[in-house]
């Protein structure tokens, strides 16, 4: 009887299992979907994937995407989007769905087929379905993905998709340059939207170019321009002058902006309470990024017709004058000597001045200074060198000219500039130079006469000391000091074979006194007539030493990239977003149009400080 009872209970027990298994196995089935939010995208602009997992048995589930390798051939993923849940219970059945948005940026012009998206969800592996996307020129007008449900920023934006309203050109004054010769970029923002935001995501790799920036105002002037019969409020965020070292056809990359732009969903509210909180008093806005089109400039190279042999490499137009304090000295007095450049070009890449001078002159510097400016789409300014000059003897002397070769661009010509020669009256000093070796006056040669009768005619008595200089602490030094200066320079060379053989360790391990002495430069800028270059200065400091600590190439640098290789290495999220506020502030004063005082930039700066430091401490 026993034994009959206990196994109809195990039979029981069984069946029970069962039906939670079969249950268990059911609630596993799971359904992946995608979507994109639009199927046809310009070039550089964003567009949105979203992934749905639909199921019944459970409202909880958590899912990995894998996207297809392919996909980075026309696009590149730049962050994840809002995540959003539902669930419902219909007959004692629990169903759910579970979406989550992941923003990728349009790279490559063309149709493409977005194969099946892998989704991981617990042990087992599920796919989407496959669609399509195809990637036009920038301008070309955009249509929704089918069944998707557009949204349009403000009223004006009644037509056409948000990538028609808001986007971004890098303009350049010509294509076809010589090398050396100035490109000027301007970068301008198109908007028929409101942009309550931007700040920096990406700056273009200027590789090739010498880049001279322009200073922009604290508040951009805004125009009016129309493209294809629309209206658009433009502003230009950004200007450079680069002058290309390379010949050849260079490509710039595009500079990426990261707007915050305000939306107002096209649909016709269910409620009153949707139409209150639709309104756009209440600032609801949605994250683009947006960036120019590449621009290629085709750098050729100088002619080599009538090129001067002291040909200097400069580029432009210029003019050389050159100065002396004074036409009559006596000998070994100082005569200033002052060589000056001016005109347009890459002023501070003006070589020295070759300066012939007679054989008993002595000359010291030159002092270098120059002043650079940036107005008018030019670069322009001037060059000085100052060279202290010392004749030795007397009579009359000439100062050859300077000879200073260029390429002139309005001519399209070789031009060469030369000074006057100048001619110095030297008359007879107080104290004669006598050609018996450089630096010594008749003077000097009796004060040594002297010395050496004095040897000669002094007996020196010579007596016990008491103690050997072998037995001192100076004889060990002496000796022992080959010894230590060759092990020192062993370690020296050991030490620089490991930073030559392992970049990413000899940047990790500069990266502390690089951000150190860019945070010295900042100090020296807080004023508030420098602003902007105090903010741009403390703003290269903490993006160099993340990227040295990183390996990561800093022009290229992205703060999406940055923030998860922080999180990798398990830097304490509270440091992560002091690093990304900082940034965010630096961009903020550097482009927008505000004025902070000299007590905020004071404590920006202790902030920057103490943010470095916990990464220091943390990597």
């Amino acid at each position: 009887m026993n034994i009959k009872r206990i196994l109809i209970k195990s039979w029981i027990l069984n069946f029970t299992i069962l039906l939670f298994l079969s249950k268990f196995l059911h609630a596993a089935d799971y359904h992946v979907e995608a979507s994109i939010d639009r199927s046809q995208v310009a070039v550089n602009q964003g567009f949105v994937i979203t992934l749905e997992v639909t199921g019944e048995g459970t409202t909880q589930v958590n899912f990995q995407p894998e996207f297809p390798a392919s996909m980075d051939k026309f696009c590149q993923l730049i962050g994840r989007g809002g995540e959003s849940s539902n669930f419902q219970i219909i007959n004692n059945k629990v169903s759910f769905s579970k979406s989550i948005q992941y923003t990728f940026q349009a790279r490559e012009i063309g149709k493409f087929q977005i194969d099946p998206i892998i989704v991981k969800i617990g042990n087992q592996t599920f796919q989407s379905n496959p669609f399509q996307i195809e990637i036009v020129k920038a301008g070309t007008p955009q249509s929704p993905a089918t069944g998707s449900t557009p949204t349009t920023p403000g009223a004006e934006s009644s037509t056409g998709g948000l990538e028609e309203n808001l986007f971004l050109k890098a303009i350049v004054n010509k294509r076809t340059v010589y090398q050396n010769e100035p490109v000027i970029v301007t970068y301008k923002i198109y908007t028929r939207v409101t942009v309550a935001s931007y700040n920096l995501e990406k700056l273009p790799n200027t590789t090739g170019f010498w880049q001279e920036e322009f200073e922009m105002p604290q508040q951009p002037r805004l125009f009016t321009e129309v493209i294809n019969g629309r209206k658009y409020q433009v502003a230009e965020i950004r200007k450079v002058a680069l002058f290309p070292t390379e010949i050849g056809k260079k490509t710039l990359e595009p500079l990426a902006l990261n707007c915050e732009v305000r939306v107002q969903a096209r649909r016709r509210p269910t409620s009153i309470f949707d139409s209150f909180f639709d309104d756009p008093f209440f600032g609801r806005t949605q994250q683009v990024t947006i960036a120019n089109d590449p621009v290629t400039i085709n750098v050729l190279p100088l002619p080599q017709e009538n090129k001067p042999k002291n040909f200097s490499g400069i580029v432009g137009r210029f003019n050389l004058s050159v100065t002396a304090d004074k036409n009559e000295v006596e000998a070994n007095e100082a005569i200033k000597l002052k060589a000056r450049l001016t005109g347009e070009g890459n002023i501070r890449l003006l070589p020295n001045p070759v300066i012939d001078l007679p054989e008993d002159f002595e000359k010291y510097g030159p002092t270098t200074s120059e002043k650079i400016n940036r107005e008018n789409n030019r670069i322009s300014g001037s060059k000085s060198f100052e060279y202290v000059l010392i004749p030795r003897q007397a009579g009359n002397r000439t100062i050859k000219g300077i000879s200073l070769s260029y390429f002139d661009l309005d001519s399209k010509s070789y031009q060469i500039l030369q000074t006057p020669d100048i001619q110095i009256n030297i008359k007879k000093g107080k104290k004669d130079f006598v050609s018996m070796g450089p630096g010594f006056s008749r003077e000097e040669i009796k004060i040594l006469g002297k010395d050496i009768r004095y040897i000669q005619q002094t007996m020196p008595e010579f007596s016990m000391i008491g103690k050997y200089f072998y037995q001192s602490p100076e004889f060990l030094i002496l000796f022992f000091s080959p010894l230590l200066v060759m092990i020192g320079a062993i370690y020296y060379r050991r030490r620089m074979e490991v930073f030559s053989e392992n970049v990413a360790y000899a940047r990790s391990r500069r990266a502390s006194r690089i951000a150190t002495d860019r945070l010295k430069n900042a100090r020296k800028l807080l004023a508030e007539n420098t602003q902007k270059e105090f903010y741009a200065e403390i703003s290269r400091a903490i993006m160099s030493f993340v990227a040295n600590k990183l390996n990561l190439d800093e022009a290229g640098i992205m703060t999406g990239e940055v923030q998860n290789l922080l999180r990798n290495k398990k830097v304490n999220e509270t440091t992560v977003q002091q690093y990304l506020d900082c940034l965010q502030t630096c961009d903020f004063q550097r482009f927008a149009p505000s004025n902070a005082s000299l007590e905020e930039m004071k404590k920006f700066y202790n902030e920057a400080k103490n943010v470095i430091t916990n990464l220091q401490k943390a990597l």
